[in-house]
């Protein structure tokens, strides 16, 4: 499932689209979770360059396994525990394309 961007900020992971999981909580987790991947390619290449495009929303689904604190199907993972992991990997890529 391709990924629409946003018109406000090109590289900013956009909200999901609500066919991708039945409640705004897994949806925002799934989110947190794309943020993560792609903030790790990033960091793994050393590259400053956008690469929203090269993910989709099936990766982050894909990757729950990977994520999930709970076997609770409607609380799989701790969306704010992804999301702190996922503004910590980006400010580590801005810090190190800022320079």
């Amino acid at each position: 499932m391709a990924i629409a961007r946003d018109e406000g900020d090109a590289c900013r992971v956009p909200k999901p689209p609500a066919d991708l999981a039945e409640t705004a909580y897994l949806r925002n987790g799934y989110r947190a979770i794309l943020r993560i991947l792609i903030a790790e390619e990033a960091l793994a290449s050393q590259s400053c360059t956008c690469l929203l495009d090269q993910f989709t929303w099936d990766q982050a689904l894909d990757a729950l396994p990977r994520f999930q604190t709970s076997d609770t199907p409607h609380l799989p993972f701790k969306v704010l525990d992804l999301y702190a992991k996922a503004d910590e990997l980006e400010a580590q890529i801005a810090a190190g394309c800022a320079e």
